[in-house]
C-alpha cells in the first residue's frame, strides 16, 4: 500500500481519538494537532511510514491520553488546544525520536 500525507494525518487523528477515549476534542484542539504534525509528514516520513508508523501512532495515542487526563484534572469534558500543545510537548520530550517535529510556539489563548 502506498501512503499519502493526508492519509497519514487521518491516521494521526484516529490515534489521538483512541487516546482521548470519551473526552470531547474541540475543533480548535484538532486544529492544534494538525498544526503540530501535518507539515512534519514529509516525503521521507511518507516513504518510511510502513515501518515507523506504528511507533508514531503509539505516541499520538499517548498524546491523546495525556491531553484527556489534563482536561479531566481541570474538570472539563473538552480538550483544549493548550492541552494538546502541552501533551505533545511532553510526549515528544520523553519519546526522544528523530521523527518528532520541532515544538511550535504555544497556541494563542482561547477567547
Amino acid at each position: 500500500m502506498s501512503y499519502t500525507r493526508d492519509g497519514i494525518m487521518a491516521q494521526v487523528y484516529v490515534a489521538f481519538g483512541q487516546g482521548t477515549g470519551a473526552i470531547r476534542v474541540s475543533q480548535a484542539a484538532a486544529l492544534e494537532l494538525h498544526r503540530w504534525y501535518y507539515n512534519a509528514i514529509t516525503d521521507p516520513v511518507v516513504l518510511s511510514w510502513g515501518t515507523c508508523g506504528v511507533q508514531v501512532l503509539d505516541r499520538i495515542r499517548a498524546i491523546g491520553s495525556l491531553a484527556a487526563l489534563m482536561a479531566i484534572q481541570e474538570g472539563s469534558p473538552t480538550i483544549t488546544p493548550l492541552q494538546v500543545w502541552e501533551a505533545a510537548k511532553t510526549v515528544q520530550a520523553k519519546s526522544d525520536t528523530p521523527i518528532c517535529p520541532p515544538v511550535p510556539p504555544p497556541p494563542p489563548p482561547e477567547p
